[in-house]
């Protein structure tokens, strides 16, 4: 019983902790009035690093995810049974495979100079 609580315990802290995305609120953000002006350095400090970076012969683009959709379920069951003299006991754990990641994400492009070009709020 022992090892089903401490289990409890660690798969909670874990799942706590794996929440992530940008430290900014960004739906008060006007990103046009940004563009031209807002640097990458400013979106480092402002989001802290993005979840991916890719650079192009444009510039770079960088995506920060807003919003995760769960990746994991898990289930756990007890169940008892009686016959007469007879009686058993049964305990089962299971997990499921969930559907592709989907989410929200914000796409950020900046041109060469390291300056926002473009900007988009994806949902998958």
């Amino acid at each position: 019983m022992k090892w089903l609580w401490l289990s409890f315990i660690v798969l909670s802290l874990l799942t706590g902790s794996c929440a992530s995305g940008p430290k900014a609120n960004i739906n008060n953000i006007d990103w046009r009035s940004r563009i031209g002006m807002y640097t990458y350095e400013e979106a480092l400090a402002e989001f802290g690093e993005p979840d991916v970076v890719s650079e192009t012969r444009e510039g770079l683009i960088a995506e920060w995810v807003l919003r995760r959709s769960p990746m994991v379920s898990f289930g756990f069951g007890f169940g008892g049974v009686g016959y007469g003299p007879h009686t058993s006991t049964g305990v089962g754990v299971g997990t499921s495979v969930s559907p592709p990641p989907s989410g929200e994400y914000l796409h950020l492009r900046f041109d060469r100079d390291g300056t926002l070009a473009e900007w988009s709020r994806v949902r998958y």
